[in-house]
């Protein structure tokens, strides 16, 4: 366990995040944005990577935190992260906390925004994650998918360490296969082979050995020793 002392602001308002990365980071103190009185911290990510939209996100929270505030400097943590379906074409990616199912597409493959997508659950945009690909045309070689995660410690715009990783794993065959009540978003419906368990049934350190989250995060932490 690589522990550190210094406090960082965490560009997200997912106390699952917050949860999951103080313990990949040891001891790090990760602060939400509303604990600066930052409230509904959700910058417009218009990058088309995820790279991008964790220095997006990162930059926005410095900014307000170094106009709002009196306690300089700031170091920020920003990830952005999501599920990529090889026979999707790469799809929720960069949309996996904005997905809505099928229509969630435009003819040239590009995303439709919904206003209310963000209010669907975990379950629910599992549920509509399978039924998309039951109208493909699918062999178990083909569901094969990866988390990805990039992620970026922010001390100035032109001053960042950005690091992404992926986790690899299938998507479980049908409704009847989504297991474990760990993690959180797609975790229940992306198996592992070589442990025959998906990612929600996984103990939380496990995850974090494993995960796509958890392998960048090392990285981040030894930068902080």
């Amino acid at each position: 366990m690589i522990h550190c002392t210094m406090t960082i602001w965490l560009a997200s308002g997912n106390k699952h995040k917050q949860q999951e990365l103080a313990a990949i980071l040891g001891g790090c103190k990760l602060k939400l944005p509303a604990e600066a009185g930052i409230h509904n911290f959700d910058p417009e990510e218009t990058g088309t990577t995820f790279a991008e939209n964790a220095l997006i996100k990162a930059g926005s929270l410095y900014h307000i935190l170094n106009t709002t505030n009196q306690d300089k400097p700031y170091a920020v943590l920003a990830d952005d992260s999501g599920l990529c379906v090889d026979v999707m074409g790469g799809r929720p990616g960069i949309y996996s906390a904005r997905y809505y199912g099928k229509d969630s597409w435009a003819g040239n493959g590009a995303f439709i925004s919904k206003p209310n997508a963000d209010k669907l659950s975990d379950s629910e945009r599992n549920i509509l994650l399978l039924e998309e690909m039951a109208a493909q045309s699918t062999v178990n070689a083909l569901r094969t998918c990866r988390f990805v995660c990039a992620m970026v410690l922010f001390f100035g715009h032109e001053r960042f360490y950005l690091v992404q990783e992926t986790m690899e794993g299938e998507i479980v065959s049908a409704v009847q296969e989504i297991r474990g009540h760990g993690g959180f978003g797609y975790d229940p419906v992306v198996y592992i082979p070589e442990l025959n368990r998906t990612v929600a049934e996984l103990p939380e350190e496990e995850k974090n050995l494993l995960s796509h989250r958890g392998k960048a995060g090392k990285v981040i932490a030894k930068l902080l020793c």
